[in-house]
């Protein structure tokens, strides 16, 4: 198996997701630090586009997304089982609403305060991926946020009642999930206070951010893509292709995201099932490289 890469940046609250992840997991894994914002040559090198963080990289082998990313760790490394099979749907339903609700409740207020400390040009780099990124947007956005936000942390105080995690005495994804907004907050004391206000909140807070990394060894972005370039990517398994995708095997395709981040990545499809898919492209300098997508909060536009 080849060693799990991760590029990511330290404030990265999805990269947070799958850092916590890996350590439950107890997997070792290499770093590579990718800029906070735009230009990303080298990630752009690998991607062919896309330019979101996290990205995993298993030699040739590129997973985007974390919700794709996870599973693919549950994969490699099955024990202990943050993805149980009676609990998967109820599992991606909660990862939906922490990625896509929370997450976007909690950060304007995070951003305004830390808005001083940002490199130069942070959200005008954040607004060509959603216009609702921008300056204005945010400080506008930020007071509603909040106050939305404090609803969520009522729900995970709630649903943590009787239990040491969301579903359960076990840790799962949905916890990973739902952790990583929460680790954000704590940027700011004033509203991190919120959660030291919930005890079993912040109890639960505590449990997952103290279990210890596996492993972590820094990787040159340079000799993540020569990793890349010296691989080839793994053959894909079968393809249980739906019907009426409007595109199939050997298809060339754009995958992009349907929420924010416009970027495309371009190639020839080469696995498909009800869950995930996986574009090739021929890179001049890295040679062939395996994009892999999820296919839910993707549009795959047939060329």
């Amino acid at each position: 198996m080849s060693d799990v890469i991760l590029h990511h940046y330290a404030l990265s609250p999805f990269s947070e997701k799958i850092r916590r992840l890996l350590a439950v997991k107890g997997l070792p894994w290499r770093a590579v630090d990718q800029p906070i914002m735009m230009p990303k040559p080298d990630l752009v090198a690998l991607t062919g586009g896309y330019r979101r963080i996290p990205v995993m990289q298993l030699g040739a082998d590129v997973y985007c997304d974390t919700a794709l990313i996870a599973r693919r760790i549950e994969a490699l490394r099955p024990a202990p089982e943050t993805v149980p099979a009676g609990a998967a749907g109820l599992i991606a339903m909660l990862e939906d609403w922490a990625d896509h609700r929370f997450f976007f409740q909690c950060v304007p207020p995070v951003i305004v305060t830390l808005f001083d400390q940002l490199p130069p040009g942070f959200l005008d780099d954040r607004a060509q991926m959603s216009p609702a990124m921008t300056k204005e947007g945010m400080f506008k956005a930020a007071p509603q946020a909040w106050s939305q936000a404090q609803l969520g942390l009522d729900r995970l105080a709630r649903q943590l009642a009787d239990k040491d995690y969301l579903l359960g005495e076990r840790f799962t994804l949905a916890d990973a999930a739902c952790y990583n907004p929460v680790w954000f907050l704590k940027n700011d004391p004033k509203l991190f206070a919120a959660v030291l206000a919930r005890p079993r909140l912040a109890a639960w807070f505590e449990r997952i951010e103290r279990v210890p990394d596996a492993g972590i060894t820094t990787l040159a972005p340079a000799d993540a893509l020569a990793i890349a370039r010296d691989a080839e990517p793994a053959t894909p398994p079968p393809s249980r292709v739906p019907e009426g995708l409007g595109y199939g095997l050997g298809d060339q395709v754009a995958v992009v995201a349907d929420d924010y981040g416009q970027e495309q990545t371009a190639g020839r499809v080469t696995y498909i099932d009800d869950e995930r898919l996986t574009v090739e492209r021929q890179d001049a300098a890295l040679g062939r490289v395996a994009l892999h997508f999820p296919r839910a909060g993707y549009r795959v536009i047939k060329r």
